[in-house]
């Protein structure tokens, strides 16, 4: 048997369309292609990676996308004064002279 999905064109059509096309979208309630990958880190150098379609992928910066579980929490994080907190810690990088 054959995939289907079903999502909206940028015009806000609704659209079906059935062949392999990848993954579908993680959220539970959505029919689309997953075609982008969570970016929230989860340890060890790796991300989440799970697929999540365009309209429920949260941009938290410029090609960093997260997935609705972690968009929560990443709004959390902010809310709470996480950036503007760890960020006061970040030391600047000075390039040494070479001799």
């Amino acid at each position: 048997m054959m995939p289907c999905y079903s999502g909206y064109t940028k015009s806000g059509d609704k659209f079906f369309i059935c062949g392999k096309l990848g993954p579908h979208c993680a959220d539970a309630r959505c029919m689309d292609v997953g075609t982008i990958l969570c970016d929230y880190p989860v340890g060890d150098g790796k991300t989440c990676d799970m697929p999540i379609c365009e309209s429920h992928a949260f941009e938290a910066a410029p090609n960093v996308h997260y997935c609705p579980g972690h968009a929560l929490m990443w709004r959390k994080f902010v809310d709470a004064g996480g950036v503007e907190r760890d960020l006061k810690n970040v030391v600047p990088f000075a390039a040494k002279e070479r001799t």
